[in-house]
């Protein structure tokens, strides 16, 4: 272990990370990097790019070759959301939009951004870790439209185990296949989320929830007419790969929403396996937006 890993440690505790987050933000800017901030935040260690905010991790895991790319970051983040969710869509002003898998905040920051002071975000997500990233990125960012909720949904209330990936967090997942080891989360229908949230309709929901599309779908029966238009992100591509059968699931997506008076559409000829398994839900005329 080099000396200065071990002074990370020393200092990655209470009482030493003020000291660690100032050191780290001298060695940035020496090298370069103004208008860059590093500090300890809610429990988690945070960037300040600019005037945006990126809750990072519980440790401290900075690294010379992370300093590149951070200022481009969340115009990364707005490019991606345009080019993965809204294809046929663009949130407008008073919109209420659903992030079901909303990860760190990525997405919802463009969602919040977009339907303005107006509008609403419900931004969903399952893992703890996550959930706390994505709670104190809309935080600091002041996405004040933005109402996040920690629950994994599914066709029943209840709890689930979600499994954690050794590659990335981004393909954390609900235990299908028992076991292995994995986090306990709280498990509600949609149809409860709507209800709990006074919501009358919805504009676009967003849902990328690594193979649990077929539970989260068959619990929003009451809720899916009043629904304008849905991205669903299958993961057949992560079946194909020897993941499980479980993550193949755009057949019933598909026919799901075929069923209950939408118009599917998907990117058949896009290189890119993960990409071709986005089923967008389209309706000819809008339900509202409540």
């Amino acid at each position: 272990m080099s000396y200065k890993r071990k002074l990370v440690e020393i200092l990655d505790r209470p009482g030493g990370r003020f000291l660690l987050g100032k050191i780290a933000t001298m060695v940035i800017k020496r090298g370069g990097g103004n208008g860059i901030l590093i500090s300890h935040v809610n429990g988690l260690w945070t960037r300040r790019v600019g005037t945006d905010f990126f809750p990072d991790s519980e440790k401290f895991e900075y690294t010379h070759a992370d300093f590149s790319v951070w200022g481009r970051q969340m115009g990364q983040y707005v490019a991606d959301t345009k080019e993965y969710w809204l294809q046929h869509y663009v949130p407008q002003q008073g919109d209420v939009i659903v992030d079901v898998g909303a990860g760190r905040g990525e997405d919802t920051v463009t969602f919040s951004r977009g339907v303005g002071k107006t509008g609403r975000v419900i931004a969903i997500e399952a893992h703890p870790t996550s959930y706390a990233m994505l709670k104190s990125f809309c935080e600091l960012n002041r996405l004040t439209n933005v109402i996040p909720l920690h629950l994994a949904l599914m066709d029943k209330p209840g709890t689930v185990r979600m499994a954690e990936s050794e590659s990335s967090w981004m393909e954390n997942a609900i235990e299908n296949y028992g076991g292995s080891p994995g986090i306990t989360v709280r498990a509600a229908t949609f149809d409860e989320v709507f209800k709990e949230q006074g919501l009358t309709g919805i504009t676009f929901l967003k849902m990328n929830i690594e193979g649990a599309e077929r539970q989260a779908l068959l619990g929003m029966e009451q809720a899916i007419p009043h629904i304008r238009q849905m991205a669903v992100a299958c993961h057949d591509f992560r079946s194909n790969l020897g993941h499980g059968e479980h993550f193949r699931t755009r057949a019933f997506v598909e026919q799901f929403l075929t069923e209950r008076g939408f118009t599917v559409a998907f990117r058949g000829d896009d290189p890119r396996d993960y990409v071709r398994d986005h089923v967008f839900g389209l309706r000819p005329s809008r339900t509202g937006s409540g």
